[in-house]
């Protein structure tokens, strides 16, 4: 406080300086300055003095204070100069002398600077990596490698390397430490202290500032320190100051008035009036004056605000104009603040760059709508990146390309189904007759909806699928998309598909753009089509499921969750931000408590009870802390978790200035960049200079928000003229306060680095202006320069890319928003990036991704081409494949007794067919009119346009199609093939018409009866001439078709037609016993001559011991068809026949009379046989001529076994004779209890008249009386006639009926007995006996052995049609062959049930980790926990070939499928919940069913 100093203040001029006080004096003392006063007054003004004037604090320079805080200031600074480190103290002054420098700011930030950058010798630091230890820097030296300054001036400090010694302990240990790792005591060295310590101990001498000579003598001259003792290397070189000297005169005779006038009283009376008078006059020339000046300055305010607000509303235009380019979003290409992209990885896999886009996006979509595909499950629920690159890389019958096409076909044919049963929908023509495109195409798009109702009598979307017929099916489905609608179904679509129309179908417009590759798939499967074309066939198949109502609602739903997901990450961090405030809040409570609670009178002197009441406070912050950090963790769960449900929903993130685009993909991990070839737009005429770099990144620190900036630049253009005055006046303060003489030059600041060269506009990927070099526009250029696929997976690429996006872009901005919202999630997602996958470059790398492709691709894919060599030309490995597959048809057709070729020699048929060159032997005849094949090779049907006017019309079926001409779909389809192409499709179609006639060879063989509806009927009946002709007609254009097709897809298509018309349940093959279901003991089983349908000798009732002779027919047989058994006359004589006749040796031409009329009646039947027969064949125009008679085949085949008697008898002796009448009598009950007796009902099979009847009824007395309709034994009444047991309330009686009791059924059919039999059933050519035909082939044990290896389709094909056709013939009463007890847990086995339980359990969404076995290579140990393993693949497989005998076998075996699943899995895993949610399920349906079933521990709660 200079002030204090002044002369006049001290003290007062009436007490001098040594006044000495004795004890006992009254004295007044002033505790602010410790002065004692005696005299009052004295005192009064000196109080007055000190507390009235304002002072300035001398350490710092603070003013505006009072006395006291004046000297709380003064002893603050000084306490925290003490502070400022000792060792610092000489370099701080060393610095100073050598900056000579006029300014104290610059000076201070000069040496802060310096020694922020620098350690010296002797000084005490501590180091980062070892806490709790300090020491002493030893020595100084450069890092190796680091080249020397040739200046010998160290401006780069942070390559330093210091020596260390420890200050406490061993002093010898020496460490060595860059300069990153070592610190100083916040205390001891910052600005604050700084500065205090050079403003005490810096001078101002000639305007510049230089240390103090005591300071700098004490700290540097007396201490010998130099630069080079505490520092390697010379000083740096600063740039003086420029010295600006004050005016002379305002400094001149210039002195600080005194206070006496104010504080000392010795002034006369007289001196006072004067100066009264002189008062009073001054004063009214000071209003005099003032007024005037009032005026004036009125008048200059005046021009002075409207100055201000001119000057105002300049920068307020000023400040707006800025904000406007610094805050407004602008396209990309236009702007001028452009940083440098990243360049990023380039994409290199065995897929050519222009198919990488659309074979990530197929992949996407797959795995994004897998709950919406069918079938999807063949690739585990994804399609793996191998299975992506083998597709579209090789060329295979069943691979996974057909695997692909299958899936998204399959679920355009499903979501068809679907709207089907909505809305009725019907294809129509005529309703547009606009004579332009695309109603032109939509109307033949029709047509070919007709076209596979004509030739298959399906739909398109009921056609077998498979990878064999996907090419003719795809062709159909393709030709037919966008066709012409009703009314109805329009409406329909236009409410809930989003406003679709059949003009608007991917697949018309694919018609329309891409005809060439419908024209290709009629000759060649889609799998030889260009990669380019197969692809852009998917994208239709991909744009069509996402039109359909189904996939649009799951889109809606999806975004309708990522909306509330975003509204509920906006009220979390609303809550969040709430409850940060409310805990602010409670801890200001609590403190304000706290200090209540001490202010109290009893705490102020307790300082146990405070530190208590310290203790509590502290201990409920700390509470609160807890419980908020609990909250706080809560809530970060909540927000990770919306923002996964955010990111699930995200792939494409945005793009760049030169429209890259950007996606994230949920099937492979990474940020994939597409720079699209095509350009967007067109160049610029003026295009911007790009900013320095420099100015750019300045740029960047600026406020974001308006708000923000606009205070900035208010303050940065408002004050700048301020700050300069302001500035200017500082400096000339301290040069008038040290008398500034002499000039100095201005201070000089260098550059830590050298500017960078601004990059070019191909660089910053911009816009040059010029189409010939700009890499923007230029398509050609861009070929060869630009990445057209790219991937990021670092988070420091990440990191680049953020930093080089410009915010104020429109697109970059929006790409920059994205990532930055998510950046946590997607830094996650790519950090499992498959590098390997994505950089094939090197050869090495390419072999080991084909071997890796080919190990995880060759379980499931070993046969894609039926193991032919690769390479093999597709055609040929179809055409070879159906060869097999037609030689294993006809076989299964021959051997099952379903019909036979019509050919002279079938060995050579076969052998010619195998070897290439096939023969039909006979002339090929189809059609409705029985069409030769001479005539086909004249002239084709193919020129008629005829429309299909009558299709809706509801025409006679018989007659609908026999004179129309065939008309293939693809014929209206614009281009022709060139000559080249037609030379090979003409040696294409010769080869497919061959195996077609083949098809159509083994297809007439089959019989009529054998064949089910549309081709055959549902129920076979020889009546109904009508439904018979239908039948005839729709397989008579199948035949039209077939002898149409031009290639094998087409063939394969009419072969899987066929075979899934066949009642393969009526095949010998695949005769099961009626009664037990087995298809065991085939030598005990006699085969129905009508449908083949098989009963074991001992599962009927009673028992037959013995082959009956002649035909027999099974009970449904005869009761639908009127066929009678032989041994039924025999059984229904007179009791009169039933005397035994003997025959006497020497009576050799006696014939007994039964015998008699037995033979009688198989004549009479054998020419009815032969009539029936001989009409057939003479209406049948396609028959030939039968040279056998019908008497040694039953229904068109010769007997399994010989069924007739023998001409004559064996004649008996006497003893023979005399032994058969004395067991006369003992045979004659038997005969009465059997006539009495008629055979079973359900079986309808009778015991042989040779029978041993004695043996029957031993047998039938040992069974169980069961009754017949509880299954439970202990029956009371017995059927006179069928022999069944009942209960009295099972039969609704009272009680013991007195007369003979005869059950309902036998009542029921005892009017409906048959009156004939029928010998020729369906009167077709393929009852028509042939000598060729061995008797061998038709005995269960003799079947042909011949089998030609198959591929998985065919197998699985075939087995499913198999297992459809035996699960529709399950026998409902199979229950009555059986006469044990009968509980729920032990019933006999329900095919048809089980069959429809185990489809329901196997397309359940959960069941797909037990559909097929769990190999070792995925789980390594699972064989060692699970004993017994089990899937449903095996349950269903076990099913098929019979070996279940009762229901709670095939239910046994699915429940060990949770058990196992219960055992190895854990609660929470994903298995484990999939296998849990199945179980529900099943335990549903088989309460719904009634079959007992018992759930494992995972839901054992349920039951």
């Amino acid at each position: 406080m200079p002030i204090c100093k002044r002369e006049g203040f001290d003290l007062n001029q009436k007490e001098g300086k040594n006044d000495t006080f004795h004890d006992n004096d009254w004295v007044f003392c002033c505790y602010i300055t410790n002065r004692i006063f005696r005299d009052y007054e004295n005192y009064f003004r000196h109080v007055m003095a000190i507390n009235s004037t304002v002072w300035q604090c001398e350490a710092t320079g603070r003013d505006c204070l009072t006395y006291e805080e004046a000297q709380k200031s003064e002893r603050a600074a000084l306490k925290k100069m003490e502070q400022f480190k000792q060792s610092l103290r000489a370099p701080v002054l060393l610095v100073v002398e050598h900056a000579r420098q006029s300014a104290v700011k610059t000076l201070n930030l000069m040496v802060a600077k310096f020694l922020r950058k620098r350690y010296f010798i002797n000084e005490e630091v501590s180091v980062t990596t070892k806490k709790n230890a300090s020491y002493v820097v030893v020595a100084i030296q450069p890092s190796k490698g680091k080249p020397l300054p040739s200046n010998d001036i160290y401006e780069d400090t942070d390559a330093l390397q210091y020596r260390l010694r420890a200050a406490e302990g061993d002093a010898s240990t020496e460490i060595i430490v860059p300069y990153e790792q070592i610190r100083r005591q916040r205390l001891e060295f910052n600005m604050e202290n700084l500065g205090m310590f050079i403003k005490n101990n810096v001078t101002r001498v000639d305007g510049i500032l230089r240390p103090k000579p005591e300071a700098y003598k004490q700290y540097v001259t007396d201490a010998g320190v130099s630069f080079a003792s505490i520092f390697i290397g010379k000083m740096p070189r600063y740039s003086p100051s420029k010295i600006k000297r004050p005016e002379p005169k305002d400094a001149a005779g210039k002195k600080q008035s005194t206070l006496n006038k104010y504080i000392v009283s010795d002034v006369s009376e007289q001196s006072a009036a004067k100066a009264k008078d002189k008062a009073k006059a001054s004063a009214k020339q000071l209003a005099e004056e003032m007024e005037r000046v009032r005026l004036e300055k009125a008048a200059r305010l005046a021009l002075l605000e409207r100055e201000k607000a001119e000057k105002k509303a300049q920068l307020m235009e000023r400040v707006e104009f800025e904000c406007n380019n610094l805050l407004t979003k602008t396209d990309d290409l236009e702007r001028c603040d452009q940083r440098v992209l990243p360049r990023y990885k380039p994409i290199v896999t065995l897929l050519p760059e222009q198919l990488l886009g659309d074979a990530f996006m197929m992949r996407e979509f797959m795995h994004t709508y897998s709950g919406l595909l069918s079938g999807v499950e063949v690739f585990r629920q994804n399609l793996s990146f191998y299975e992506m690159t083998r597709a579209l890389s090789s060329r295979e019958v069943a691979g996974p390309l057909s695997d692909i096409i299958l899936v998204l076909l399959g679920t355009v044919f499903d979501l068809q189904k679907e709207e089907e049963d909505e809305c009725a929908v019907s294809y129509m023509l005529g309703r547009y007759t606009a004579p332009s495109e695309p109603y032109i195409s939509m109307g033949h798009a029709t047509r070919s909806h007709y076209y596979a109702k004509r030739h298959f009598s399906f739909k398109i979307n009921e056609l077998p699928l498979d990878a064999l017929t996907l090419s003719e099916v795809l062709r159909l489905h393709l030709l037919s998309s966008g066709a012409i609608v009703n009314e109805k179904a329009e409406k329909w679509r236009i409410m809930y598909r989003n406003g679709y129309a059949s003009r608007e179908d991917p697949g018309l417009e694919l018609r329309l753009q891409h005809a060439h590759i419908l024209h290709s798939l009629r000759n060649s499967p889609i799998y030889q089509l260009s990669f380019p074309d197969i692809m852009c066939v998917i994208r239709c198949l991909m744009s069509q499921i996402l039109t359909y109502s189904g996939t649009i609602n799951l889109i809606e739903e999806r975004m309708e969750q990522t909306a509330k997901a975003k509204v509920e990450l906006r009220t979390l961090i609303q809550l969040e931000n709430r409850r940060l405030a409310a805990l602010e809040m409670s801890k200001r409570k609590l403190t304000h408590e706290h200090h209540l609670a001490c202010s109290a009178e009893e705490l102020k002197n307790d300082p146990a009870k405070k530190q208590t009441l310290l203790e509590k406070l502290n201990k409920g912050i700390a509470e609160l802390h807890a419980k908020s950090d609990t909250q706080h963790k809560k809530h970060e769960q909540q927000v990770m978790a919306l923002h996964t449900q955010l990111f699930n929903f995200l792939v494409f993130l945005g793009m760049d200035r030169c429209y890259r685009k950007y996606y994230v993909l949920e099937s492979m991990p990474g940020i994939f960049v597409e720079h699209f070839p095509d350009s967007l737009d067109t160049c610029l005429s003026q295009p911007p200079l790009n900013k320095p770099q420099a100015e750019i990144s300045n740029q960047a620190q600026l406020p974001k928000s308006r708000k923000e900036l606009r205070l900035y630049l208010l303050k940065l253009y408002g004050e700048e003229k301020s700050r300069k005055r302001a500035k200017q006046s500082l400096e000339n303060k301290e040069n008038q306060e040290h008398r500034i003489n002499g000039d100095a030059e201005p201070m000089e600041v260098l550059a830590e680095a050298e500017p960078l060269e601004d990059p070019t506009p191909h660089e910053l990927l911009m816009c040059s202006g010029d189409r010939r070099s700009c890499i923007v526009h230029n398509e050609s250029q861009a070929q060869s320069e630009r990445q057209r696929w790219s991937y990021i997976y670092k988070a420091e690429d990440i990191d680049e890319l953020l930093k080089s996006l410009n915010p104020l872009g429109i697109r970059e901005s929006g790409l920059l928003e994205e990532i930055n919202g998510l950046r946590t999630l997607i830094e996650q997602h790519v950090s499992t990036c498959p590098v390997e996958m994505l950089t094939l470059e090197s050869e090495q790398k390419r072999k080991k991704f084909l071997s890796t492709m080919h190990t995880e691709t060759q379980r499931k894919y070993s046969e894609a081409n039926f193991r032919l060599a690769e390479g093999t030309d597709l055609n040929r490995v179809m055409q070879l494949h159906l060869v097999d597959r037609l030689l294993q048809f006809e076989i299964d057709i021959y051997t099952g007794d379903l019909g036979r070729l019509k050919v002279k020699d079938m060995d050579k048929w076969r052998n010619d067919l195998l070897e290439g060159h096939y023969d039909p032997q006979v002339k090929l005849q189809w059609g409705p009119g029985g069409k030769l094949e001479n005539l086909a090779a004249s002239g084709s049907d193919n020129e008629s346009h005829e429309d299909y006017e009558d299709e809706e019309k509801g025409a006679v079926t018989l007659g609908k199609y026999a004179t129309k001409p065939y008309r293939d779909p693809g014929q209206y389809l614009d281009g022709e093939p060139a000559d080249e192409e037609r030379q090979e499709t003409e040696t294409l179609h010769a080869e497919v018409r061959n195996m077609a006639g083949a098809l159509l060879q083994v297809e007439q063989a089959i019989g009529r009866r054998f064949l089910k509806p549309p081709y055959g009927m549902k129920k076979w009946d020889p009546k109904q001439d009508v439904l018979k002709q239908e039948c005839e007609a729709r397989l008579h254009q199948w035949e039209v078709s077939l002898m149409e097709s031009t290639s094998y897809a087409q063939l394969f298509l009419h072969f899987n037609m066929l075979h899934d018309c066949i009642q393969w349940i009526r095949s010998t093959n695949k005769s099961l016993c009626k009664v037990c279901r087995r298809g065991s003991d085939p030598d005990k089983m006699l085969l129905c001559d009508e449908c083949n349908g098989g009963t074991h000798m001992f599962c009927m009732k009673p028992k037959m011991r013995s082959v009956p002779k002649g035909h027999w027919y099974c009970n449904e047989c005869v009761k639908n068809l009127g066929l009678k058994n032989a041994n039924d006359e025999k059984e229904k004589k007179t009791a009169a026949q039933r005397k035994r006749k003997f025959i006497v040796e020497d009576d050799d031409e006696e014939e007994p009379e039964e015998e008699e009329l037995e033979d009688d009646d198989e004549e009479e039947e054998d020419q009815e046989e032969a009539e029936e027969e001989e009409e057939e064949l003479a209406t049948d125009s396609k028959s030939e001529t039968s040279t056998h008679s019908s008497s040694n085949k039953q229904n068109g085949r010769p007997a399994r076994r010989p069924r007739g008697r023998p001409s004559k008898q064996k004649r008996l002796t006497a003893k023979e004779i005399r032994a058969a009448v004395e067991h006369e009598d003992e045979e004659a009950a038997g005969d009465d209890e059997e006539e009495s007796e008629p055979l079973d009902s359900e079986a309808g099979e009778e015991v042989s008249g040779d029978e041993d009847v004695n043996g029957e009824e031993d047998e039938e007395a040992d069974d169980e009386k069961v009754c017949q309709v509880c299954f439970y034994d202990g029956s009371e009444i017995r059927c006179v006639r069928c022999s069944f047991y009942y209960h009295l309330e099972c039969a609704q009686l009272k009680r013991q009926p007195r007369a003979d009791f005869v059950c309902k059924k036998c009542k029921a059919t005892e009017t409906q007995r048959p009156r004939r039999r029928h010998s020729n059933v369906n009167g077709h050519d393929d009852d028509d006996d042939d000598q060729d035909e061995p008797h061998a082939k038709r005995s269960r044990s003799s079947r042909n052995s011949l089998r030609i290896s198959l591929d998985k389709s065919a197998r699985h094909s075939a087995s499913n049609n198999n297992n459809n056709n035996n699960s529709s013939s399950t026998n409902n009463n199979n229950n009555h062959r059986r006469s044990g007890r009968r509980m729920n847990d032990n019933l006999p086995l329900n095919s048809a049930a089980l069959y429809d339980l185990l489809e329901q359990i196997m397309k359940h969404k959960a069941a797909w980790p037990f559909l097929r076995p769990v190999l070792t290579s995925e789980v390594p140990d699972y064989h060692q926990i699970i004993k017994t393993p089990m899937d449903l693949a095996k349950v269903k497989s076990k099913l098929n070939m019979g070996e279940y005998q009762l229901n709670e076998e095939v239910l046994s075996d699915i429940q060990l499928v949770f058990r196992n699943c219960d055992l190895y899995n854990v609660e929470g895993n994903e298995i484990y919940d999939a296998g849990c949610q199945l179980e529900k399920f099943v335990i549903e349906r088989c309460r719904d069913m009634q079959l007992p079933f018992r759930p494992s521990d995972m839901n054992e709660s349920i039951c």
